[in-house]
């Protein structure tokens, strides 16, 4: 067996700057970062917190946690740890991801510093971008985490953390029975329904492995058929042929529809966004986030007609 030597290329000549190079090929490439923290990444390139412009924002596909990432083609520095700072401040997220060729030690120091005071709901990670190639190969990047949470220091945290949690638990069940009740005397489904302790709630739309969700995202409200069939290839197929039949499924919506793919994931859906920023805890917006979910269920669930049924029955066959 031959073995090939491995050299270290020099970053820039992989990605000759930050925002044109670095930043997209993160945003391209969420899986190389996830994988190495653990995460299922989706990302926005370039969100504005007030007058500043932060490189990537995003979340945690499988928890819906927010994410935040700022990178740099050079040594870690004083002026990004004060971005990070002023952009995490902005926006809260659970995860802040600082990424540059070199993470100084004052700096790790810091991140580290950050990790012990913090609640058991918020994470700092400090990660060093470099590029090898083996022999004569095309370069190839690698991530290394420097920095990362210590779970034992954030013990002493758990404790008020979880009842942040129940008690946002608690909101969401008690948001979901007021729309419940509202609602389950024009659509029968929802007759007797168990208000759930989470950031969604399911219907039924009579097909196996597709449901009709109301869901508090990230970044607002949102209404979806969600294709959860665990054969990929089902999803996949009944996807695809209600993207045929789009022009119709459109009209009869009589809505701005998103087709949502989820490139990397089983599933996909089809969805309807309203009311960015909403937030089950500002009950003073509850009126207005009932308003939008009645509205476009009621207009989700006029496709979930005949005819869509049997687009969606046709491909699983």
């Amino acid at each position: 067996m031959q073995l090939g030597r491995i050299s270290q290329v020099d970053i820039r000549e992989v990605w000759p700057n930050e925002a044109t190079s670095l930043t997209p090929w993160l945003e391209e490439h969420p899986q190389e970062l996830g994988e190495l923290l653990g995460l299922e990444l989706e990302f926005v390139r370039e969100q504005s917190v007030g007058a500043f412009s932060l490189d990537l924002f995003g979340r945690d596909v499988n928890s819906d946690r927010l994410v935040i990432v700022e990178n740099q083609l050079a040594r870690s520095d004083h002026s990004h740890l004060g971005q990070l700072l002023t952009y995490a401040g902005g926006i809260e997220p659970a995860y802040i991801i600082w990424i540059a060729s070199e993470i100084r030690d004052e700096h790790k120091a810091a991140l580290d510093w950050l990790n012990s005071v913090t609640n058991s709901e918020t994470f700092f990670f400090g990660i060093e971008v470099k590029a090898i190639r083996i022999g004569d190969s095309e370069p190839a990047p690698m991530l290394d985490v420097v920095v990362q949470p210590n779970t034992w220091t954030k013990q002493a945290h758990d404790s008020r953390s979880a009842a942040v949690e129940s008690e946002r638990n608690k909101s969401y069940q008690r948001f979901w029975q007021s729309f419940i009740d509202e609602v389950s005397s024009e659509f029968s489904g929802l007759t007797n329904k168990a208000a759930p302790g989470q950031l969604w709630l399911s219907t039924s739309t009579g097909i196996t492995a597709v449901s009709l969700n109301l869901v508090f995202h990230s970044q607002g409200l949102r209404v979806e058929f969600y294709f959860g069939s665990a054969d990929a290839d089902l999803n996949s197929r009944r996807f695809s042929a209600c993207l045929s039949d789009k022009q119709t499924i459109v009209a009869v919506a009589n809505r701005p529809l998103e087709w949502e793919p989820l490139e990397g994931k089983k599933a996909a859906r089809i969805s309807t966004y309203g009311i960015p920023g909403a937030d089950v805890t500002n009950t003073q917006g509850w009126s207005d986030y009932t308003s939008w979910f009645i509205s476009a269920y009621r207009d989700m669930r006029r496709v979930a007609s005949a005819e869509f049924v049997e687009t969606i029955r046709s491909a699983g066959k």
